[in-house]
Protein backbone atom coordinates (compact mmCIF):
# COMPACT_ATOMS: atom_id res chain seq x y z
CA UNK A 1 0.00 0.00 0.00
CA UNK A 2 1.21 3.38 -0.42
CA UNK A 3 2.29 5.73 2.08
CA UNK A 4 0.45 8.71 1.32
CA UNK A 5 -3.11 9.33 2.30
CA UNK A 6 -6.21 7.82 0.69
CA UNK A 7 -9.88 7.46 0.68
CA UNK A 8 -12.18 4.63 -0.27
CA UNK A 9 -15.49 3.71 -0.02
CA UNK A 10 -15.72 0.74 2.97
CA UNK A 11 -18.32 -1.55 4.91
CA UNK A 12 -17.05 -2.22 8.65
CA UNK A 13 -16.69 -6.06 9.50
CA UNK A 14 -16.07 -4.89 13.15
CA UNK A 15 -15.33 -2.58 15.50
CA UNK A 16 -13.82 -3.40 19.39
CA UNK A 17 -12.91 -0.34 21.66
CA UNK A 18 -8.78 0.38 21.89
CA UNK A 19 -7.01 1.89 24.82
CA UNK A 20 -9.11 4.47 26.54
CA UNK A 21 -10.80 6.74 24.34
CA UNK A 22 -10.24 4.93 20.46
CA UNK A 23 -12.10 2.41 18.52
CA UNK A 24 -10.25 -0.08 16.36
CA UNK A 25 -12.69 -1.12 13.16
CA UNK A 26 -11.81 -4.23 10.66
CA UNK A 27 -13.27 -2.89 7.06
CA UNK A 28 -13.83 -4.10 3.87
CA UNK A 29 -12.75 -1.39 0.77
CA UNK A 30 -13.99 -1.11 -2.83
CA UNK A 31 -10.78 -0.47 -3.75
CA UNK A 32 -8.43 -1.42 -1.40
CA UNK A 33 -9.55 -4.75 0.33
CA UNK A 34 -9.65 -5.77 3.76
CA UNK A 35 -7.83 -2.80 5.86
CA UNK A 36 -7.58 -2.71 9.30
CA UNK A 37 -7.33 0.86 11.32
CA UNK A 38 -7.27 2.63 14.35
CA UNK A 39 -10.07 5.66 14.79
CA UNK A 40 -8.16 7.44 17.47
CA UNK A 41 -10.44 9.56 19.90
CA UNK A 42 -13.73 7.87 18.82
CA UNK A 43 -14.22 6.17 22.15
CA UNK A 44 -15.65 9.73 23.33
CA UNK A 45 -19.47 10.22 23.11
CA UNK A 46 -19.40 13.50 20.78
CA UNK A 47 -16.58 11.77 18.44
CA UNK A 48 -18.43 12.23 15.49
CA UNK A 49 -15.89 9.60 13.87
CA UNK A 50 -17.33 7.38 16.66
CA UNK A 51 -20.97 7.55 16.11
CA UNK A 52 -20.53 6.73 12.10
CA UNK A 53 -18.00 4.03 12.50
CA UNK A 54 -19.79 1.47 13.93
CA UNK A 55 -20.70 -2.40 12.19
CA UNK A 56 -21.76 -3.10 9.29
CA UNK A 57 -21.63 0.83 8.09
CA UNK A 58 -21.03 1.87 4.70
CA UNK A 59 -19.10 4.74 4.72
CA UNK A 60 -16.22 6.65 2.67
CA UNK A 61 -13.02 7.15 4.74
CA UNK A 62 -10.34 8.91 4.72
CA UNK A 63 -6.77 7.26 6.33
CA UNK A 64 -3.38 7.39 6.88
CA UNK A 65 -2.03 3.74 6.49
CA UNK A 66 0.18 2.92 8.86
CA UNK A 67 3.28 0.43 9.21
CA UNK A 68 0.82 -2.10 11.06
CA UNK A 69 -2.73 -0.75 11.07
CA UNK A 70 -3.98 2.50 9.46
CA UNK A 71 -5.34 5.87 11.39
CA UNK A 72 -8.39 6.89 10.54
CA UNK A 73 -8.41 10.99 9.39
CA UNK A 74 -11.64 10.96 8.50
CA UNK A 75 -15.22 9.61 7.21
CA UNK A 76 -18.81 10.56 6.27
CA UNK A 77 -21.80 8.27 5.77
CA UNK A 78 -22.91 6.67 2.87
CA UNK A 79 -25.79 4.53 4.66
CA UNK A 80 -25.98 3.66 7.83
CA UNK A 81 -27.24 0.08 9.11
CA UNK A 82 -30.82 -0.25 9.81
CA UNK A 83 -32.12 -0.44 13.22
CA UNK A 84 -31.16 -3.84 14.35
CA UNK A 85 -32.00 -6.40 17.25
CA UNK A 86 -29.97 -8.61 18.84
CA UNK A 87 -30.88 -11.04 16.59
CA UNK A 88 -29.38 -9.28 13.25
CA UNK A 89 -26.25 -7.93 15.16
CA UNK A 90 -25.32 -11.46 15.70
CA UNK A 91 -25.75 -12.61 12.59
CA UNK A 92 -24.76 -10.01 10.82
CA UNK A 93 -21.01 -10.11 13.13
CA UNK A 94 -21.15 -13.88 11.73
CA UNK A 95 -20.41 -12.59 8.22
CA UNK A 96 -18.40 -9.99 9.36
CA UNK A 97 -16.11 -12.37 11.47
CA UNK A 98 -16.00 -14.91 8.12
CA UNK A 99 -14.99 -12.31 5.93
CA UNK A 100 -11.96 -11.13 8.19
CA UNK A 101 -10.93 -14.19 7.91
CA UNK A 102 -11.20 -15.92 4.85
CA UNK A 103 -9.98 -12.41 2.79
CA UNK A 104 -6.48 -11.22 2.57
CA UNK A 105 -5.00 -8.01 3.78
CA UNK A 106 -5.17 -5.85 0.87
CA UNK A 107 -6.99 -7.74 -1.67
CA UNK A 108 -9.65 -5.87 -3.59
CA UNK A 109 -12.76 -8.09 -5.38
CA UNK A 110 -15.90 -5.84 -6.45
CA UNK A 111 -18.00 -8.91 -5.99
CA UNK A 112 -16.52 -9.20 -2.81
CA UNK A 113 -17.55 -5.95 -1.44
CA UNK A 114 -21.18 -5.74 -3.25
CA UNK A 115 -21.92 -9.28 -1.60
CA UNK A 116 -21.04 -7.52 1.68
CA UNK A 117 -23.26 -4.37 1.31
CA UNK A 118 -26.41 -6.56 0.46
CA UNK A 119 -26.24 -8.73 2.53
CA UNK A 120 -26.09 -6.22 5.60
CA UNK A 121 -28.88 -4.68 4.21
CA UNK A 122 -31.11 -7.47 3.87
CA UNK A 123 -30.30 -9.02 7.50
CA UNK A 124 -33.24 -6.84 8.68
CA UNK A 125 -35.08 -7.72 5.68
CA UNK A 126 -35.18 -11.12 4.58
CA UNK A 127 -34.90 -14.71 6.68
CA UNK A 128 -31.40 -13.34 8.58
CA UNK A 129 -30.24 -17.06 9.26
CA UNK A 130 -30.61 -18.14 5.06
CA UNK A 131 -29.17 -14.76 4.30
CA UNK A 132 -25.77 -15.45 6.50
CA UNK A 133 -25.91 -19.22 5.07
CA UNK A 134 -26.19 -17.92 1.64
CA UNK A 135 -23.65 -15.08 1.80
CA UNK A 136 -21.09 -17.44 3.34
CA UNK A 137 -21.37 -20.30 1.08
CA UNK A 138 -21.06 -16.75 -1.89
CA UNK A 139 -18.06 -15.61 0.44
CA UNK A 140 -16.25 -19.30 -0.02
CA UNK A 141 -16.53 -19.75 -3.97
CA UNK A 142 -15.90 -15.70 -4.38
CA UNK A 143 -12.49 -16.99 -2.52
CA UNK A 144 -12.46 -20.14 -4.54
CA UNK A 145 -13.05 -22.28 -1.67
CA UNK A 146 -16.70 -23.56 -3.13
CA UNK A 147 -17.35 -26.84 -1.76
CA UNK A 148 -17.96 -29.66 -4.92
CA UNK A 149 -21.58 -30.32 -4.45
CA UNK A 150 -21.97 -32.31 -8.22
CA UNK A 151 -19.91 -35.11 -7.88
CA UNK A 152 -17.72 -36.98 -5.79
CA UNK A 153 -14.80 -35.61 -4.98
CA UNK A 154 -12.60 -38.89 -5.41
CA UNK A 155 -14.11 -40.44 -8.08
CA UNK A 156 -16.14 -37.91 -9.98
CA UNK A 157 -19.07 -39.89 -10.28
CA UNK A 158 -22.38 -37.87 -10.13
CA UNK A 159 -24.64 -37.42 -7.01
CA UNK A 160 -26.77 -39.70 -7.13
CA UNK A 161 -27.52 -40.54 -3.41
CA UNK A 162 -26.66 -39.92 0.11
CA UNK A 163 -22.91 -39.83 1.06
CA UNK A 164 -20.28 -37.90 3.05
CA UNK A 165 -19.03 -34.30 3.21
CA UNK A 166 -15.21 -34.23 3.30
CA UNK A 167 -13.31 -30.65 4.88
CA UNK A 168 -10.22 -32.32 3.44
CA UNK A 169 -11.21 -32.37 -0.10
CA UNK A 170 -13.64 -29.90 -0.14
CA UNK A 171 -17.04 -31.38 -1.45
CA UNK A 172 -19.09 -34.84 -1.58
CA UNK A 173 -17.54 -37.92 -1.05
CA UNK A 174 -19.69 -41.25 -2.15
CA UNK A 175 -20.21 -43.82 0.07
CA UNK A 176 -17.86 -46.18 -2.12
CA UNK A 177 -14.81 -43.36 -1.72
CA UNK A 178 -15.36 -42.65 2.18
CA UNK A 179 -12.83 -43.64 4.80
CA UNK A 180 -14.84 -42.80 7.68
CA UNK A 181 -14.36 -39.67 9.45
CA UNK A 182 -16.45 -37.73 6.77
CA UNK A 183 -19.66 -35.78 8.05
CA UNK A 184 -23.05 -37.60 6.70
CA UNK A 185 -23.92 -35.38 3.84
CA UNK A 186 -27.72 -36.74 2.16
CA UNK A 187 -28.71 -35.46 -0.62
CA UNK A 188 -31.28 -33.22 0.65
CA UNK A 189 -28.77 -31.18 2.52
CA UNK A 190 -26.59 -31.50 -0.96
CA UNK A 191 -29.15 -29.70 -2.71
CA UNK A 192 -30.55 -26.82 0.26
CA UNK A 193 -26.79 -26.16 -0.05
CA UNK A 194 -26.99 -25.57 -3.57
CA UNK A 195 -29.92 -23.20 -3.52
CA UNK A 196 -28.22 -21.01 -1.38
CA UNK A 197 -24.92 -21.36 -2.95
CA UNK A 198 -27.14 -19.99 -6.11
CA UNK A 199 -29.99 -17.95 -3.95
CA UNK A 200 -30.66 -14.46 -5.36
CA UNK A 201 -30.47 -12.17 -2.12
CA UNK A 202 -32.81 -9.69 -3.75
CA UNK A 203 -35.40 -11.66 -4.74
CA UNK A 204 -35.28 -14.66 -3.26
CA UNK A 205 -37.85 -17.36 -4.87
CA UNK A 206 -40.08 -18.85 -2.48
CA UNK A 207 -39.18 -22.74 -0.99
CA UNK A 208 -39.61 -24.38 2.23
CA UNK A 209 -36.40 -25.23 4.19
CA UNK A 210 -36.95 -28.19 6.36
CA UNK A 211 -34.79 -27.76 10.19
CA UNK A 212 -33.28 -31.07 9.80
CA UNK A 213 -31.23 -30.37 6.47
CA UNK A 214 -30.38 -26.76 7.39
CA UNK A 215 -28.92 -27.65 10.69
CA UNK A 216 -26.73 -30.29 8.87
CA UNK A 217 -26.12 -28.02 6.03
CA UNK A 218 -25.10 -25.36 8.71
CA UNK A 219 -22.65 -27.91 10.74
CA UNK A 220 -20.58 -28.59 7.65
CA UNK A 221 -20.55 -24.71 6.44
CA UNK A 222 -19.29 -24.03 9.95
CA UNK A 223 -16.84 -27.03 10.21
CA UNK A 224 -15.70 -26.28 6.33
CA UNK A 225 -14.78 -22.56 6.84
CA UNK A 226 -12.76 -23.38 10.44
CA UNK A 227 -10.80 -25.92 8.16
CA UNK A 228 -10.09 -23.30 5.60
CA UNK A 229 -9.13 -20.36 7.68
CA UNK A 230 -8.11 -22.63 11.27
CA UNK A 231 -9.93 -19.81 12.73
CA UNK A 232 -13.76 -21.24 14.94
CA UNK A 233 -16.03 -18.12 14.37
CA UNK A 234 -16.73 -16.91 17.88
CA UNK A 235 -20.16 -15.25 16.69
CA UNK A 236 -21.48 -18.84 17.03
CA UNK A 237 -21.25 -18.71 20.28
CA UNK A 238 -22.26 -15.62 21.02
CA UNK A 239 -25.20 -16.51 18.96
CA UNK A 240 -26.23 -19.83 21.17
CA UNK A 241 -25.66 -18.41 24.22
CA UNK A 242 -28.39 -15.22 23.29
CA UNK A 243 -30.85 -17.84 21.81
CA UNK A 244 -30.55 -19.98 25.36
CA UNK A 245 -31.12 -16.92 27.08
CA UNK A 246 -34.07 -15.94 25.13
CA UNK A 247 -35.46 -19.42 25.58
CA UNK A 248 -34.77 -19.96 28.79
Amino acid sequence: MSSEVFQDEAVILRVKNWQTADKYAVCFCREHGKISFVAYGAAYPRSQSGRLVQPFAHLRLTLNPGRKVASLRGCESLEMPLAMDWENLAYGAIIGEAAEHLLGEEEPQEEVFQLLLEAFRLLGKRNRRLVTDSTLLKLLALCGLNPILDQCTSCGESVTEDGYFSLVQGGFLCKKCAMGDELPFTVATRDLMDRLLHLDLQAPPDFTVRGRELMAMEKILHQFILYQTDRPLRSLEFLAKMENTAHG
